[in-house]
Formats: structure tokens, C-alpha cells, sequence
């Protein structure tokens, strides 16, 4: 080797060992990449106004889980709280936000239930129903976090909206999910209609939608409402959090980049109002409000099987008489509504 070749070499040996040191992330001699640079502790979540979510964090994740008993009813205050927290996720100064965002429910039945029927028409439904296309637009726009939903259990018309603007959705073996406006004569207002055309084309999202069907974990797969499905909810916690993590070890630029990259598949703000618009005339009609008040009646939101069985149950209470018109008794038409095994 030539002198001169010698030095360069002893060099550049310098050079990566001060490189090294340098990069001593932990102070015990563990090597960090050059071109990583140590992040910020992850600014705590704030807390539940009204007590309807509890925080998990750990590095870079922050799990959500919804606890609004008896079955996770988007109440106005259920809708406030997660408001309230996603507005939080927008990235601001001095504050580091989470890399992964996973929303999980406490309540073994449900994950995120319909609006509260019983506040539909009142002041603070109707405030609550701006603040839930208010939740899908922060959804769909905050490019900084990964919003991931771990399903396991029946999630229905408003729930299954927010789950829908979701990134990715996991589904566990109680997962049932339904979008059952059109069979109560109302259409889905918080964008969750208008985000299941690209998710899952649009032929089977009319087929979803005005149908009113009910989908389980493995159809949901199938079709792409969901990522994948685990037999069991130890698998699902196990995978969840398992990707959440790997996740957030990368660069949240990366991140940021990678979901801005995608952002035009999201609807429009405008697109998002204008469900709303579309929604309010209708649920102010006389019929409407009859509608409501049969399904009240019939189910009072609580953990009964009227709310487990939904859309069928909604079906049976407001056509019984067509049903009951039909040469099977309306087997079929309830059967076409996909089975939840």
C-alpha cells in the first residue's frame, strides 16, 4: 500500500471510530445510526374531560381505550372526549406527539356503538354531530400519527365510521360490523360512507351500505374493511402492538411523508360537510323522528340482544309487516343480511 493510501486509511479509521462515539445513544457504548437522531419524550395525552377514555403510553404509542358503558354509545360526551384527544394529536410547539395511536374498547361486546339516538335532535346532538365529522377529518388529515383500530366487538353506524377513517383496522374474533343507516331510512353522516369507496371499491360498498349488512371478522378481511383478523384476543393484542412498536421506531418524517403520499384517497373537507348537510334534513323529518323513537323503544341502547343483532333487529321492528308479507316470512331477506359467524 502507498504511503499516501496509508494515511487516507488510518484516516478514515479515525473518522468512524470519533463517528462512533459520537453516536453513543446510551451512553454504554450501544451504537445509534448516524442518520437517526434521539426524539423527545412523547407529550402525555390529555386527560378525559368526561371520563369516556383511558390512555396507555409507551415510547412512541398511545392506546385509546373507549369506556363508555354499557355499550360504547357515541354520546356527546364519548364524542367530546375524542375530540378533544385527536385534536390534541395535531402536531404544535413543544410538544411531541405519538408515532401510533391504537383505539381498543374496555367493554367485551362492543368497540365504538351509533350516536345516541336520544340526542339526535337535541342541542347537544347536534353539536356532538359536528364534532364527529370533526373526529373523521382529524382522522383522515393528521398526517404525523398512524390511527389504528383493534376490533373486537360489534361496531355499528357512527362506530364503524370513525373505525373506517381509521389507517388500519385489526380485527378479533367478536368483530361485527355494520353500517345500518339505510335501514332506519337515514344515510351515514361522518364520512365513514364516503371513505368505504376507496377502502373496498365502490360495488361492494353500495352492496355494504344499502344493504345494511352485517360483516364479521373474516368477511371483513376478505373485502378490506379489515387488514386481518385473529382467532383469539390475546393474538390480536399481541399483533396490534407488536406493529404499533415497529412503527414507531421509524422516523416520524417518514411517517408524515408516507401518509401526505396517500392523502388524496381521503375525502375532501368539502366532501365531509357536505355529508352533514345531506343527513340534517332528513333526520328533521316527522317519519324520521318516528324512526327514532320506535328504535328506542325497542332497544333503549343498552346491552341487550336488539343491540348485538343489529341491523336485523332494526329491520324486524320497522318492516314487520313486509316481512311478515313474504311466502317465507321474510327468512331470506334477513338471512341476506351476512352472518356474524
Amino acid at each position: 500500500m502507498q504511503p499516501k493510501a496509508v494515511i487516507a486509511f488510518i484516516t478514515s479509521l479515525q473518522v468512524f471510530w470519533t463517528t462512533c462515539h459520537s453516536f453513543d445513544a446510551q451512553g454504554d457504548g450501544s451504537l445509534a445510526h448516524p442518520s437517526i437522531t434521539l426524539e423527545k419524550r412523547v407529550t402525555s395525552p390529555p386527560l378525559s374531560r368526561n371520563g369516556k377514555l383511558n390512555f396507555t403510553q409507551t415510547a412512541n404509542v398511545t392506546r385509546v381505550t373507549v369506556n363508555n358503558p354499557p355499550i360504547n354509545l357515541l354520546t356527546p360526551e364519548l364524542v367530546s372526549d375524542l375530540l378533544h384527544f385527536l385534536l390534541w394529536t395535531q402536531p404544535g410547539p413543544g410538544k411531541t406527539t405519538p408515532k401510533v395511536v391504537i383505539f381498543s374498547s374496555a367493554i367485551p361486546d362492543f368497540f365504538i356503538s351509533h350516536f345516541d339516538l336520544k340526542q339526535l335532535a337535541s342541542p347537544d346532538g347536534q353539536i356532538a354531530l359536528t364534532e364527529l365529522v370533526d373526529c373523521g377529518r382529524l382522522l383522515q388529515n393528521v398526517t404525523s400519527t398512524a390511527f389504528i383500530a383493534e376490533v373486537n366487538g360489534r361496531t355499528f353506524g357512527g362506530g364503524q365510521e370513525l373505525s373506517s377513517q381509521m389507517d388500519m383496522r385489526f380485527a378479533g374474533p367478536n368483530a361485527i360490523i355494520s353500517q345500518y343507516e339505510n335501514s332506519a331510512g337515514f344515510v351515514a353522516q361522518a364520512g365513514g360512507q364516503i371513505s368505504l369507496g376507496p377502502t373496498i371499491g365502490k360495488a361492494r360498498a353500495l352492496e355494504h351500505l344499502l344493504a345494511a349488512k352485517q360483516i364479521n371478522a373474516r368477511q371483513g378481511t376478505e373485502w378490506g374493511l379489515f387488514n386481518n383478523d385473529y382467532r383469539d384476543t390475546v393474538t390480536l393484542r399481541r399483533e396490534v402492538d407488536a406493529l404499533a412498536a415497529r412503527i414507531g421506531l421509524f422516523s416520524q418524517k417518514a411517517l408524515n411523508d408516507t401518509k401526505s403520499s396517500l392523502a388524496f384517497l381521503s375525502p375532501t373537507p368539502q366532501q365531509l360537510n357536505q355529508q352533514l348537510v345531506d343527513f340534517a334534513p332528513i333526520a328533521a323529518l316527522p317519519e324520521s323522528q318516528g324512526v327514532v323513537g320506535d328504535l328506542i323503544a325497542a332497544s333503549d341502547q343498552t346491552a341487550n340482544q336488539f343491540e348485538k343483532n343489529i341491523p336485523n333487529s332494526v329491520v324486524k321492528t320497522l318492516y314487520r309487516p313486509q316481512l311478515a308479507a313474504m311466502a317465507d316470512g321474510g327468512k331470506s331477506v334477513l338471512n341476506a343480511a351476512g352472518s356474524t359467524k
